[in-house]
C-alpha cells in the first residue's frame, strides 16, 4: 500500500485510533484525528483525505452532515462507526452513501477490511 494516503479519523476520544494504530502503521497509512465536527470539516477543506473514518457519536442522530461532506468530496469513501444498530440508523445512513457501516461490537477485522478496500479502490 502507498504511504501517500491520508486517512482521517474524526471520534471525540482516540478510542478507535488507539484501536487501528498498529493496522495503520503497517499499511504505511498517515493518519489525522478530528475530535469535532468543526475541525472535520476543516480537516477537509484543508487537506487531502483518501479515507473518512467518522464516529456515530459525533452526529448525535443528524446524518445530514455526511451530507455536507459529501458536498465537498462526493468520491470521499466515508467509513460510520456506530456503538449499536437499528435498522432506521442504518437506512439514514445507507441513504447517504457511506463506504461502510462498522458496527463496533464486532471488533475491527472488517472496519480494517473496509479501510483496506477503500485505499485500495480505483479513482473516479
Amino acid at each position: 500500500m502507498s504511504t501517500d494516503k491520508t486517512i482521517l479519523i474524526a471520534e471525540p476520544t482516540e478510542t478507535l485510533a488507539s484501536e487501528l494504530l498498529s493496522f495503520l502503521r503497517e499499511k504505511g497509512l498517515i493518519t489525522i484525528q478530528a475530535r469535532t465536527l468543526k475541525e472535520t470539516l476543516l480537516t477537509l477543506q484543508g487537506q487531502r483525505v483518501d479515507v473518512l473514518v467518522l464516529d456515530a457519536s459525533l452526529l448525535e442522530e443528524d446524518y445530514e452532515f455526511i451530507k455536507i461532506i459529501k458536498g465537498l468530496e462526493e468520491d470521499l469513501p466515508v467509513i460510520l462507526c456506530a456503538e449499536i444498530n437499528t435498522p432506521e440508523i442504518e437506512g439514514k445512513v445507507r441513504q447517504e452513501r457511506i463506504f461502510f457501516y462498522h458496527i463496533r461490537s464486532f471488533g475491527t477485522q472488517d472496519l480494517q477490511m473496509a479501510i483496506s478496500n477503500a485505499i485500495n479502490r480505483p479513482a473516479n
